[in-house]
C-alpha cells in the first residue's frame, strides 16, 4: 500500500522518512516503509498480521506505480488513495467521488469480480476497472473478456494503463470481424479527457464484405476438422446428425460477418449450429437455448447490462434474414419452415461456389 497514517495523519510512502513510525488505515497496527532502487516506495504489515487488506500486499511494482500515476490522472485533491470502505471490507485503489477505480494487475476470478462491482454498487458507487501490462498481453482471451465495458458511442470497450507513458489506452468498437478481433485505440492523460472522449468519440469504424476474409474463415474451421480439434468434431457430429456438414453451412450464415465479443469468435460456428438445429414448428426461444447449449457459449460480463441482449440481437437479426428471403416465418413461439434451406455437401464445393460468384454474393448481401 502506499498510504498510511503518521501522527494521525495520511502521508503518501514517496513523501515519508524511514526514521518515523507509521501505522496501518484500516487495522491501526505498525507498518514498515520501503524505500528502495526496485520497488516504488511503499507500505508493509509486520510479519503475523491479521490485517483484512495483507490480500493486496506483495503488489508489483507496476500496480505500485500505476496507483500513483492514476492519483495524479485524476488531477483532484477530492481522491482518495487506498480508502478503506468497512461497510463492504472493499479497498479500491482509488475513490473519486463515487467512482472507483481499481488498477487491476493480478489474476481474478468472476465471482470475485462480481462481489466487489457489487460491494460498490450497493454503496452507490460506480467502478472503473482498468487493467494492466498481464491483461493486455491476454486481451481477447476469456480471462481478460469480463473486463468489457459496454457504451452506445463506443461499443464494447477495454481500458488499460501504460506505465511508461503515464496514460490510459482506451481499446473501443472491438468486434470480431470474420473471427478476427478489431477495434479502435485511444490514449488520455487525464480523467478529464476520458469523460471527454466517452462523450464525442469521433468517428467509429465499419466494416465491409470481404469475400477473402470469409474464405479465410472457412478454412480455418477446416483446418480445425482436418487436425482432428475436439470442439470442431463434436459440433460435425451434430451437423452430421441432421445429414449436413459444419463447413458446407448455407450462405445465409455469412449475410451478417461482424459480431460483438459476446459472441465473438464463436459467431460463424452459432450460426452454423443455428441453422442446423432449425426445425419446422420448433419454438423460437427453445432453438436458441438449445443452440447456445451446444456451443457451450458463457455469458459472464459483471460491467455490462443484461449482456444476454447482444445475443438475442443477432438472433432476431439471422431470423429476419431467413424471413425477408422466404425460409421461415414465425407464427406465435413457433417457427414455421416455409421452404428448406441449401447446404452444401462439402467445404470444397461450397468454396467453388463462392469463389465463382463473388460479386453476385456481395449483391445479395
Amino acid at each position: 500500500m502506499i498510504m498510511a497514517y503518521f501522527k494521525d495523519k495520511l502521508i503518501n510512502a514517496n513523501n515519508a522518512k524511514k526514521s518515523d513510525d507509521f501505522s496501518c488505515p484500516v487495522c491501526k497496527e505498525k507498518v514498515v516503509l520501503k524505500k528502495g532502487t526496485i520497488m516504488s516506495p511503499h507500505f508493509s504489515h509486520q510479519k503475523n498480521s491479521n490485517c483484512v487488506t495483507l490480500i493486496e500486499e506483495g503488489e508489483t511494482e507496476e500496480h505500485l506505480l500505476g496507483k500513483q500515476q492514476l492519483y495524479f490522472f485524476t488531477r483532484s485533491n477530492e481522491t482518495l488513495v487506498e480508502n478503506y470502505l468497512p461497510e463492504i471490507k472493499q479497498r479500491p485503489d482509488l475513490l473519486y467521488k463515487s467512482l472507483a477505480i481499481e488498477f487491476q494487475c493480478s489474476p481474478i476470478n468472476i465471482n470475485k469480480l462480481e462481489h466487489r462491482i457489487d460491494g460498490y454498487a450497493n454503496q452507490g458507487i460506480k467502478s472503473l476497472w482498468i487493467l494492466g501490462s498481464r491483461y493486455k498481453k491476454r486481451f481477447g482471451q476469456p480471462s481478460t473478456n469480463k473486463f468489457y465495458y459496454y457504451f452506445e458511442k463506443l461499443g464494447f470497450t477495454m481500458f488499460f494503463w501504460l506505465t511508461d507513458k503515464n496514460k490510459l489506452e482506451i481499446r473501443y468498437n472491438c468486434r470480431y470481424v470474420y473471427g478476427k478481433l478489431k477495434y479502435q485505440k485511444m490514449e488520455v492523460s487525464s480523467l478529464h479527457e476520458l469523460i471527454q472522449f466517452l462523450n464525442d468519440p469521433g468517428m467509429i469504424s465499419s466494416d465491409s464484405i470481404n469475400i477473402h476474409s470469409l474464405l479465410e474463415e472457412l478454412r480455418k474451421l477446416q483446418n480445425q476438422l482436418f487436425y482432428q480439434n475436439k470442439k470442431a468434431l463434436d459440433l460435425q457430429n451434430k451437423c452430421y446428425l441432421r445429414g449436413h456438414n459444419i463447413n458446407g453451412a448455407p450462405v445465409e450464415c455469412h449475410f451478417s460477418h461482424t459480431s460483438n465479443p459476446v459472441l465473438g469468435k464463436e459467431y460463424l460456428v452459432w450460426k452454423i449450429i443455428l441453422l442446423n438445429e432449425l426445425m419446422d414448428g420448433i419454438d423460437y426461444k427453445k432453438l436458441l437455448n438449445k443452440t447456445n447449449d451446444i456451443c457451450k457459449l458463457k455469458v459472464h460480463y459483471p460491467l455490462i447490462n443484461n449482456p444476454k441482449k447482444f445475443i438475442l440481437k443477432e438472433y432476431a437479426n439471422l431470423l429476419s434474414i431467413l424471413s425477408k428471403k422466404g425460409y421461415i416465418r414465425i407464427i406465435g413461439d413457433r417457427i414455421q419452415i416455409i421452404k428448406s434451406l441449401n447446404w452444401f455437401d462439402d467445404y470444397y464445393q461450397k468454396i467453388q461456389k463462392l469463389s465463382q460468384c463473388e460479386g453476385a454474393f456481395v449483391d445479395r448481401i
